[in-house]
């Protein structure tokens, strides 16, 4: 039997270079991602390049060279590669993905709609005046389905209208008459697909949170828990001193109520049985009586003040919950 014979292509120097750099890259990164760059301009690029900078850095390459690169890499890292497609780049970043795509978010810029896309939400004119002179402009806004007129001298538009749902495609028509008005309803950026961090990989559906509202919600909780434990008297380290202190609290006001000779309180336990006193006396000599006996102002006072001290000393145990 005759020996087979095999043929390798060559691969060129400078694509085992890249590849090379970029696994060593991937090695020395907390987080690695890859986004999605269509319809980005240069210039645009050039812009979320120096805004990223610091946090984020891209490399844009061919994708034979991005696969080749996570394929060599660890094999956790690896079903990266799959997310590879079409228009590709790698980042690298040590923020953690939720902070790395909020990054990427707000780097987006508005840019014009291009006639046969899709609207990514819906295109809404709201009514009222334009900037626009009149004459031609009017007839543009009517022949893309815009019910405007001239008043007082100005281009009005007379009722909200919706020129594209979303989804829909967008006529060319459309397409133009926004990019005249300015309205640019596409925000183009860095879409991140995936995401890797310590063994796992995100999709960009699972970084589509509100961490400040998720924040929140924990900070919310956390005060609900902190509030219910010092009502049942669940002894930590963080409510032990609230919960002396509404017990303090409690004590004092049934020493005021029962009348306990406690000599810490004696003024105000005197206080309170002179006033009650006074009260019994007028309604002996048949002097219309006050709505409730209480305690001279200075001991009410007294009261108040401590019962106010105690309430922001438990706040002050809450805040050391996040502090």
């Amino acid at each position: 039997m005759a020996g087979e014979t095999r043929h390798t292509a060559h691969i060129p120097e400078w694509k085992v270079k890249d590849v090379e750099e970029l696994v060593e890259m991937i090695k020395k990164s907390r987080v690695v991602g890859v986004v999605g760059v269509r319809e980005i301009p240069a210039d645009n690029m050039q812009q979320m390049r120096g805004s990223l900078r610091g946090n984020v850095e891209i490399r844009m390459v061919r994708n034979t060279i991005a696969r080749r690169a996570l394929e060599a890499s660890a094999p956790e890292i690896r079903p990266l590669a799959n997310f590879i497609e079409d228009q590709t780049a790698l980042i690298f970043s040590n923020d953690n993905p939720f902070k790395l795509r909020s990054l990427l978010e707000k780097g987006k810029q508005p840019m014009p709609i291009k006639a046969g896309a899709r609207a990514p939400k819906d295109i809404v004119i709201e009514a009222g005046e334009t900037s626009f002179s009149p004459g031609p402009m009017v007839g543009k806004l009517q022949a893309a389905g815009i019910p405007a007129a001239i008043k007082g001298g100005k281009v009005v538009i007379n009722q909200k209208i919706t020129l594209a749902k979303e989804g829909e495609v967008v006529a060319a028509k459309t397409a133009d008459i926004l990019k005249t008005m300015e309205i640019f309803p596409r925000n183009v950026g860095l879409e991140l697909r995936a995401a890797y961090e310590g063994g796992l990989i995100f999709k960009a559906r699972d970084l589509s949170i509100n961490v400040e509202a998720q924040i929140s919600e924990l900070f919310a909780a956390s005060a609900k828990a902190f509030g219910f434990a010092v009502e049942i008297g669940y002894a930590t380290h963080k409510t032990i001193g609230p919960m002396l202190q509404k017990a303090q609290t409690k004590a004092r006001a049934l020493v005021l109520e029962a009348g306990i000779p406690v000599p810490s309180m004696m003024e105000m336990v005197l206080a309170r049985a002179a006033a009650n006193a006074r009260a019994i006396a007028r309604l002996a000599s048949g002097e219309a009586a006050p709505a409730a006996a209480t305690a001279p102002a200075s001991a009410k006072a007294r009261e108040e003040k401590e019962e106010k001290k105690d309430e922001g000393d438990t706040a002050a145990g809450l805040g050391a919950l996040f502090g």
